[in-house]
């Protein structure tokens, strides 16, 4: 079958070849200069900048003819297709090698420690602003160091164009300079920077293409999200004025588009399930289908896979498989019958009636012999393999237990027809007619009804107890829009597997403070004022190209806080002001991961409250700064997650014995009793006393004291007579504990200063390792801790403070990127499976970490499965019998929040962070 888009002929040559000056003069030039202060007759920049795109259109009509094509592919080079496989840091040292730019230099600074934001000096305003734009900053040193004699040499778009077509081919750094020299020898220096920019297809029309594919014809951008063809896009009219039927401008097989995507829960159950529930108005053939099916007030609710979505088009024999980044998977997935890792297996799989069909769906890989779908990260491995098992009989890859596995849960087009318009409902019951599975590599996506909160949470209690990813509930007449639109009507509902704070914050960029890791402030909106707060600053998580992009997008748009404060009625600061603020239209949004939520109340922020130990998981450029996270929105969470923290813990924890080295423990009967010193006292002893270069055990203490008449206990009994004292000379886990109850944590030194008295010394602050309440200690010591009574070493005179007062000094101070591993899972609790020696190995070496180990695996953020344990089948069904546990007992809010769920991982996330002394993303590293 022939297609509209397939018929799409090139109009004529133009009669004049266009110059690439004239692109860069009057299109990228104009662009670029647009600022607040130079609008002049026009409201916004963005009504400039369309103004510009519609003079230039109108001037290439007119002067040069109608075939743009050729241009386009300067003007959009990160949609044109070329591959270069040349990055900032490479094309910054070929610009060295090009020039001989001698090391040491300024320049050669620049260029090379181009990725460590390397900046020499600040001679003007302008190289402060453009710092991170390579195409500029290297224009101006080609600038001062080529030979250049006389005027620039022009270029048409042609030449230009055959050039990168050879710059594709060219793989040695030699051929490449051989290409561009001449090229940057000879144009002016703005061309030069334009050609740059071009080579690392960074886009140069930011949030206004949609304006240059429509002044050149009304239904260009509809074209170019049904086939991403830049070609095609403006190729298929040449009279603007000649509209496209319906029919032309639906979506045809082969040619790839985005996928609808799905919004986050936002709201309450209630408002949800209404929403939900909402009946359109529809034709009556819809109206009888709907009823039949008995839809009335009830929605679709699925498990969401944690694969790769994927479209599958089908014509005739041939196959097609598109990503959601519209990648090409045919390869892989396979391109007819014969051959590929799953079309191989579909011969039986569509009715004989189905000649072409779209359909989407997620691809994930399943394990067939563990039963089970695989994390994401796995499935391009099992495809390769799978495709390659059918060219060889080699064994090897044999031991590949898992291959592609297709869900489909939406078709979009059958035999002709687009079916996006049509209700899901109509779309889902075509699908289970058309389709024969085959199981566990092609099959239709399990889809439940429900009607009720009840419904939502029953499922959601399923996906915990399954470790699944999480669910999409869909309004059962929703339409299907594409090019990545988010469908309100599609709402997706994730149990977060974190740790205290479960959730992943979309929030606009406010402020900047640069550095050679810029740091980016991030604010809240205010429903009620309109201003935006600020929330916390994110400097982790970034890679060296979402630098580059976060300055790109946000170019030529940041204003110095020392020069000009914005007004409150936009943005609110705290106590901590940025280098840089940016109005949040000209911003971007990032989407922030957090390990802690500061529930305690702060001025450094204008919200009140900030996150702890953050780092950013993606730029969000799908999103607008409209769709982020509201600062109401934010209260409610906090709200939430401090009621998660308080809530009482009713289920009983064992104590772990302590891992001796092999030894037993010292028998404390023999010990005979010298003293009657301690006579009222119990001892809890927790660790060694290191005095100087002397240590006294554990072991040696706890004999020490029942020689002077101490009791020894391993766990305080609150119907004991006697006063507890709690000795130890360490942070660890349990400290916590005990100083939550009141409990003041002694020095091991106190035992030895009343032996040698022969008395029972007061309290003095020097004894005290930790308390909750220093102002009981006041009236003992001067304002540095030295007591009136006690003599005690200089070292140790230090002003007083909390462990609140300490845990703030340790994660407001700015680390760096040499924040000590000690602390590296801190507040963080554990829970191990097993009881085995490497069990308690592992629970040693995250205790080493500042970690705690928790035995009832309800209360802890990680579950961890060590390596040597029992066999697989026994761990699984441990792990499976835990799952249903913390699926039962978590309690979910109307919000759609949960209480805390642990994450099951493998012994390779301690290990891993340890490695990299942070903690890594528990995706990468789920146990399954």
């Amino acid at each position: 079958m022939t297609y509209f888009l397939d018929d799409i002929k090139p109009p004529p040559r133009n009669d004049i070849n266009p110059t690439f000056t004239l692109l860069t003069t009057e299109l990228f030039d104009k662009l670029d200069g647009v600022r607040r202060e130079n609008l002049g007759d026009f409201r916004t920049i963005t009504e400039k900048k369309a103004f510009i795109i519609r003079t230039f259109m109108e001037t290439f009509r007119t002067h040069i003819g109608i075939d743009i094509y050729p241009s386009v592919k300067l003007i959009f080079p990160e949609k044109v297709g070329r591959l270069y496989f040349i990055k900032e840091t490479a094309l910054a040292r070929l610009v060295i090698k090009m020039y001989k730019i001698p090391k040491e230099t300024d320049d050669y600074n620049l260029l090379h420690n181009w990725n460590k934001s390397y900046q020499p000096s600040k001679r003007f305003a302008s190289d402060e602003k453009k710092l991170r734009d390579l195409p500029l900053q290297a224009s101006r040193v080609i600038g001062k160091r080529r030979q250049f004699n006389g005027k620039p040499s022009e270029y048409t778009v042609d030449e230009i164009n055959r050039i990168l077509d050879q710059l594709v081919l060219a793989k040695l750094s030699q051929d490449q300079i051989e290409l561009l020299k001449p090229v940057f020898d000879s144009l002016s220096i703005s061309e030069v920077r334009w050609l740059i920019q071009i080579i690392l297809k960074k886009s140069i029309l930011v949030n206004v293409e949609k304006f240059f594919f429509n002044f050149w014809h009304p239904d260009g951008y509809r074209v170019f999200t049904i086939c991403n063809d830049l070609q095609k896009s403006f190729q298929f009219s040449t009279d603007p004025q000649e509209r496209l039927d319906g029919r032309q401008l639906e979506i045809h097989p082969f040619y790839k588009f985005k996928p609808q995507l799905a919004e986050k829960l936002t709201t309450s159950y209630t408002t949800l399930i209404k929403k939900l529930q909402k009946k359109h108005d529809m034709d009556e053939r819809y109206e009888k289908l709907f009823n039949q099916l008995e839809l009335q007030d009830k929605f679709y609710i699925e498990e969401k896979m944690d694969g790769d979505r994927m479209l599958l088009h089908k014509d005739g024999d041939n196959f097609k498989f598109f990503s959601r980044r519209l990648k090409d998977y045919s390869f892989l997935y396979g391109e007819t019958f014969g051959f590929g890792s799953l079309t191989k297996f579909l011969k039986n799989a569509f009715a004989n009636n189905v000649k072409s069909v779209i359909l989407d769906g997620e691809m994930v890989a399943y394990d067939y012999k563990r039963e089970a779908i695989l994390p994401f990260g796995t499935l391009k491995s099992s495809a390769i393999q799978e495709s390659v098992r059918q060219f060889t009989t080699i064994d090897q890859y044999e031991q590949q237990t898992s291959y592609p596995y297709f869900l489909i849960f939406d078709i979009l087009y059958l035999n002709g027809k687009d079916l996006t318009n049509f209700p899901l409902f109509f779309r889902k019951n075509i699908l289970n007619r058309i389709l024969s599975p085959v199981p566990h590599r092609f099959e239709v996506h399990d889809t439940r009804l429900g009607s009720s909160k009840a419904d939502i949470e029953r499922a959601i209690r399923e996906v915990v107890h399954n470790r699944s990813e999480g669910l999409v509930l869909k309004n059962v007449q929703s339409k299907y829009a594409i090019d990545g639109y988010r469908n309100p009507d599609w709402i997706k509902v994730k149990p977060e597997y974190l740790e205290k704070f479960g959730e992943n914050l979309d929030l606009v960029v406010i402020g900047k403070v640069p550095a050679i890791k810029n740091s980016y402030m991030c604010g809240l909106k205010n429903i009620d004022d309109g201003a935006y707060y600020s929330f916390c600053i994110c400097a982790n998580g970034f890679e060296i190209e979402e630098f580059d992009k976060i300055e790109r997008l946000t170019h030529g748009k940041w204003i110095k806080t020392d020069v000009e404060m914005p007004p409150e009625s936009l943005i609110k600061f705290g106590t901590k002001i940025p280098t840089y603020w940016i109005h949040p239209k000209d911003s971007l949004v990032l989407e922030i991961r957090a390990r802690s939520i500061d529930t305690s109340m702060e001025k450094t922020y204008a919200v009140g409250s900030t996150l702890h130990n953050n780092h950013c998981r993606k730029i969000r450029e799908d999103k607008s700064i409209d769709e982020c996270v509201t600062l109401q929105e934010y209260f409610q969470i906090k709200e939430n997650y401090s009621k998660d923290l308080t809530k009482a813990q009713t289920a009983l924890s064992k104590k772990r014995a302590p891992l001796y080295s092999f030894t037993d423990l010292p028998d404390l009967k023999e010990v005979k009793k010298q003293s009657d010193l301690f006579d009222d006292f119990e001892f809890l002893i927790l660790s060694d006393w290191k005095n100087g270069n002397t240590t006294t055990t554990m072991d040696d203490l706890k004999m020490l004291v029942k020689k002077y008449g101490g009791k020894i206990v391993n766990s305080i009994d609150v119907q004991s007579q006697l006063q507890i004292i709690v000795i130890t000379e360490k942070d660890l886990p349990v400290s916590n504990q005990y100083l939550k109850r009141g409990i003041d944590l002694i020095k091991p030194i106190w035992i030895q200063e009343c032996i040698d008295r022969g008395r029972i010394l007061q309290l003095e602050p020097y004894f005290v390792f930790a308390t909750n309440n220093w102002t009981k200690f006041d009236d003992m010591a001067d304002k540095y801790g030295d007591s009136y009574i006690i003599h005690q070493p200089l070292n140790f005179i230090v002003p007083k403070l909390s462990n609140d007062e300490l845990d703030k000094l340790r994660d407001d101070y700015d680390w760096g990127d040499s924040k000590p591993l000690v602390y590296l899972f801190r507040n963080i609790p554990f829970h191990v499976l097993g009881d085995s020696l490497n069990s308690q190995l592992l629970q040693d070496r995250i205790e080493r970490f500042n970690g705690e180990i928790k035995y009832n695996f309800l209360e802890c953020f990680y579950i961890v499965i060590p390596d040597k344990l029992h066999s697989r089948e026994q761990t699984l069904a441990q792990v499976n019998r835990m799952s249903k546990q913390i699926a039962e007992s978590m309690v979910i809010n109307e919000n759609g929040s949960t209480s805390r769920i642990p994450c099951f991982v493998t012994e390779s996330f301690i290990t891993k962070s340890i490695d990299l002394n942070s903690i890594v993303d528990p995706d990468d590293f789920k146990f399954i």
